[in-house]
């Protein structure tokens, strides 16, 4: 039987390196995201997931061209939408904006790909958290709240969906080398000496994409057990951290 993905975020970063690796694998990959991948080979949905009637248009196409989807891959999602900020000066709309897109987008996708997964010999969703869920800083709460309710909304997906052998697991990340802070920030010169000075600071070195996709390939395995789960990828930021008390 072949093998289909959904992959939000798909154009750049982790969702791209993920697809990138399934088309080499033969897995043929639906993508979302706002902007153009630069590979030709996935199937492309411009789509903004704060948008449910888009979602389920995407959906609808999807089903007539595959009875299955295998993989869902949640990687779409914002650390800020225009401003960083304390709370008691954060504006409602970046609140709402950052929710909308991280939290309330993977609960989109997630729900109208659920019949497509139902289909498959091997359902997987993986999302993505961060390692503020567990070591929160200033000036990030609408986004590692957003995190913290994805991790909950995987287990409590991951127990709906047992008795249809859809596993559901979630990744939290630490730094990742990607062009994610280009969103925030114009001067790549800038850029590249902060990666360089987070690459150094953390114990095993900066997360390259790849290292994600390698997780991500291993959680989907057919034989894997695991679901439910939230699997810290930090490189020992955080054992780090608490020696350092």
């Amino acid at each position: 039987m072949n093998k289909y993905a959904i992959i939000t975020g798909v154009s750049s970063g982790i969702g791209e390196c993920i697809a990138n690796n399934f088309i080499e694998e033969g897995i043929h990959v639906f993508g979302i995201d706002e902007n153009e991948p630069n590979n030709k080979k996935i199937e492309f949905f411009k789509c903004d997931i704060r948008v449910e009637e888009r979602i389920v248009e995407i959906i609808d196409v999807i089903s007539k061209k595959t009875n299955h989807i295998d993989y869902l891959i949640n990687s779409a999602g914002i650390f800020c939408y225009t401003e960083r900020n304390m709370i008691k000066n954060l504006s409602k709309e970046e609140w709402q904006n950052v929710i909308d897109v991280n939290l309330t987008g993977t609960f989109l996708i997630s729900k109208y790909s659920i019949p497509l997964l139902e289909k498959s010999t091997n359902g997987n969703i993986v999302n993505l958290s961060s390692e503020q869920v567990i070591l929160p800083q200033i000036k990030s709460a609408p986004y590692a709240i957003t995190k913290a309710g994805i991790e909950m909304f995987s287990k409590i997906l991951a127990l709906e969906l047992m008795d249809c052998k859809i596993r559901v697991n979630t990744i939290a990340l630490a730094s990742v080398k990607t062009n994610f802070l280009k969103r925030y920030k114009k001067d790549d010169e800038l850029i590249e000496k902060m990666m360089e000075t987070t690459d150094k600071n953390m114990p095993f070195g900066i997360i390259k994409t790849h290292d994600v996709y390698k997780l991500v390939k291993y959680l989907i395995e057919e034989d894997n057990k695991i679901t439910g789960q939230t699997i810290l990828m930090d490189s020992g930021v955080v054992l780090d951290v608490n020696r350092k008390k």
